[in-house]
């Protein structure tokens, strides 16, 4: 019998760059003998069936050089060993067996964390993957070493270092060090670009969305901290910024970054080349021609003689890709060849098509929807199992999905597969993660209406994952007037149908300041149906009795009183519009509504009253969101039956002209003490324009500006009589767990005498 060790391995845990094999010279002894058994020796963690699984050489194979060498390579491929050995014993010239004798990586019995002043060490235990009683591995541990200087970064320790240790504690156990030297928080005090003419500094740092100077707020916005990884976006987003105007030469050097002697500022500079403005110069289309070229530049919204801008072409290759695809040519591959020409300082573009062969969608799959039910997610797609591929169906089932609100922002994935063997089939895997549909809500605060309140909320806008909504609401004011209760209920597709149908059952006590209080108990009932594409008709018949207590009993208007008392029985048309992106918080599309409302279905009110409402709203640079409402209405009665003064126009307060006090712009009169009592108008006309942007974009806080315009009037303004009132201001809104609370300072313009300035609102709810 012979033994002979022919392959053998040193290795040391931390040098785990370098791998030595050593082959004996009579190793070839060896070779081609039949395998008859393989062992191990040293396991004393790992299950041999689990090593023995990745062995190339198998009992009953001739035995070779190479495959024991991959042997070797796969077992420290598992990451489990430190030294390796393989030892032969041949029993008879024609047999062999195999030995690996193995020398197990110690198990991390202890993970701490030394030097870290900044950030707790249970915070530093959530970022860092390694764990304890988990096999060393360096290379692991310096991946989590990377993760806590990233983590660091984004804190804004700019400085801190980390480095790691191991300490032996037993033959097979090690305790593995984390050591952080955080220094303090360093801030960006200034940053500078070179050689910028065309754009001010100020214009250029208004670009960078994550990078920017230290302020006064910092400790709220987070401005100021340094990011690499943010910083690296923000130049891109500059050099994105220039194409977009125009400048397509445009360069910068390697920033240059230095930190203050006290390790408190970092200073950037930016040397560019910005180069010249180019126009479009000549347009035109090559390749697999399908549609006429005049039909094709009918497309683009880039035009020749314009000012030259990526993010138009971009688009306009998207257009051009979906009208080939919406024929069924799903791999369309469309090139801009650029040409640019310097004397002139213009770009022609030649769009080349190549078109592929013709694709059919294949299986639609959902994936991820763990509640809410397949049928919800497939009513909302425009494409079909079968159908020729459509780019456009594709992304409009997308956003149509997105736009349900039950899913995680940015996780609402269409994924294109073709099934082996079928080039001309696309079956589509819908992946989605869904979110926290249901709400508990309790709540405090003071409004400009109600003062101090206190409100509670049950809501699921995914009830038993049939994309139906069902709410519970109510609300209680200190002064025991305020008080409010509502339950609803919708099904958008009601019985697998496409009709919608909805209720809500009431009761409302609001007192009218400085003149009563009205308690209201009702009903409504609406059905709807989709009419065209994003457009909905409604009808809503509405049921409520009205009552009136006087709070003022001095200056109480029993005529006014008399005229709102009673019951409405009353049936409101409406065909609303809506293609916001997000109905909840929304930072592009747009959305139009118009009702008419007839009264005298029974009841005790008689009266006709329509209302149109148009919203904008756009993402102007990064996560700058401009946003307008406008909206004009009109009532009058029918016969010789009053307006109910609660059914009139009212403005002035958080949701519609914030400079002026609750309901008191327009038409007023005084009581015996000369103060203000809101009358309201037969006839309405406003607009609100506003920037968001946010604050602290992770705790929901962000800041708004904002401008209105507008009044009501008694009766529809004659030329002489249409004067507009208007205000500006400022405010902070927090999208908390409860909902949107706003905090919002209004100042009139052109105040006159009586009005207050300024006027703080704060209101629970979103704005439009």
């Amino acid at each position: 019998m012979r033994i002979l060790t022919f392959f053998g391995f040193a290795f040391s845990a931390l040098c785990l760059g370098w791998v030595f094999l050593a082959v004996a010279a009579d190793s070839g002894a060896f070779a081609g003998r039949i395998v008859t058994d393989i062992e191990f020796k040293g396991l004393k963690r790992i299950e041999k069936e689990a090593v023995l699984a990745k062995l190339v050489t198998k009992p009953g194979q001739p035995l070779s050089s190479d495959q024991v060498r991959a042997d070797i390579q796969a077992l420290f491929g598992m990451g489990f060993f430190d030294d390796i050995e393989v030892q032969a014993q041949s029993p008879d010239p024609t047999r062999v067996n195999l030995t690996y004798v193995v020398r197990e990586r110690p198990v991390i019995s202890k993970v701490e964390f030394e030097g870290n002043e900044r950030i707790s060490t249970s915070d530093l235990r959530d970022v860092v993957k390694v764990k304890e009683w988990s096999i060393l591995d360096a290379n692991k541990v310096r991946e989590d070493v990377a993760l806590i200087q990233k983590h660091y970064e984004e804190k804004g320790f700019y400085l801190a270092k980390v480095t790691f240790n191991v300490r032996q504690t037993k033959p097979d156990q090690v305790e593995l060090v984390y050591r952080v030297n955080d220094y303090d928080k360093v801030q960006i005090k200034k940053i500078t670009f070179l050689n910028n003419r065309k754009y001010t500094d100020e214009q250029l740092k208004s670009v960078f969305q994550e990078t920017r100077e230290g302020g006064f707020f910092s400790f709220l916005s987070g401005s100021g901290n340094f990011k690499e990884s943010a910083f690296k976006q923000d130049l891109q987003r500059l050099t994105y910024w220039y194409l977009d105007n125009g400048y397509v030469k445009f360069r910068y050097e390697n920033p240059i970054v230095t930190v203050s002697d006290d390790k408190r500022w970092l200073y950037i500079s930016i040397y560019m080349e910005e180069g010249e403005q180019y126009e479009m110069g000549a347009l035109d289309f090559s390749g697999d021609l399908l549609f006429p070229k005049e039909e094709l530049a009918a497309e683009l919204t880039l035009t020749p003689e314009e000012t030259f801008s990526i993010s138009k072409r971009n688009a306009d290759i998207q257009r051009l890709t979906e009208k080939y695809q919406d024929l069924g040519y799903a791999f369309v591959n469309v090139v801009p060849k650029m040409n640019i020409h310097d004397d002139t300082r213009a770009v022609d573009i030649d769009y080349s098509f190549e078109k592929g062969n013709l694709v059919h969608f294949g299986e639609i799959n959902i994936i991820g929807n763990s509640k809410t039910h397949d049928k919800v997610i497939r009513r909302e797609l425009k494409i079909h199992e079968g159908e020729l591929y459509s780019g456009t169906k594709l992304r409009q089932s997308r956003e149509n999905v997105e736009r349900l609100g039950f899913f995680a922002p940015g996780e609402v994935i269409f994924n294109t597969i073709t099934p082996k063997g079928k080039p001309d089939i696309l079956n589509v895997e819908i992946s989605i993660k869904e979110r926290s549909t249901g709400t508990i809500t309790l709540g405090a605060g003071y409004g400009s209406i109600q003062k101090f309140f206190f409100t509670t909320t049950v809501a699921e806008i995914n009830f038993l994952g049939r994309g139906q909504t069902i709410s519970l609401a109510a609300q209680w004011a200190a002064d025991r007037l305020s008080k409010s209760f509502n339950l609803g209920f919708t099904d958008p597709y009601a019985f697998d149908t496409r009709w919608s149908i909805g209720y809500d059952l009431y009761y409302v006590n609001l007192p009218i300041p400085n003149q009563y209080l009205t308690r209201k108990l009702g009903f409504d009932v609406r059905f709807g149906y989709p009419i065209a594409e994003y457009v909905n008709a409604y009808i809503t018949y509405k049921n409520e009795g009205l009552q009136i207590e006087p709070t003022n009993t001095t200056d109480f208007d029993l005529q006014r009183a008399s005229a709102d008392s009673g019951v409405l029985s009353s049936v409101v048309w409406s065909v609303v519009r809506d293609k916001r992106n997000n109905r909840f918080e929304t930072t592009a599309g747009n959305y139009q509504s118009a009702s008419i409302e007839t009264a005298g279905l029974g009841g005790d009110k008689k009266f006709v009253k329509w209302v149109l409402n148009n919203r904008y709203y756009k993402r102007l640079i990064g996560d700058l969101v401009f946003r307008t409402s406008a909206e004009t209405g009109h009532i009058s009665g029918i016969g010789d039956r009053p307006i109910p003064p609660s059914e009139r126009f009212y403005l002035g307060g958080p949701n519609s002209l914030k400079g002026y006090n609750v309901f008191l712009l327009g038409p007023v009169t005084t009581d015996s003490r000369n103060v203000l009592k809101p009358v309201g108008g037969t006839f309405e006309a406003f607009s609100l324009f506003e920037l968001e942007y946010p604050l602290i974009r992770d705790a929901g806080l962000k800041w708004v500006v904002f401008y209105d315009i507008g009044n009501t009037w008694e009766s529809f303004p004659r030329s002489g009589d249409f004067v507009l009132r208007s205000d500006w201001g400022f405010g902070i809104r927090w999208f908390s767990p409860i909902g949107p609370l706003r905090f919002e300072w209004g100042f009139p313009i052109a105040q006159k005498p009586g009005e207050q300035s300024p006027v703080f609102n704060f209101f629970i709810g979103p704005p439009f």
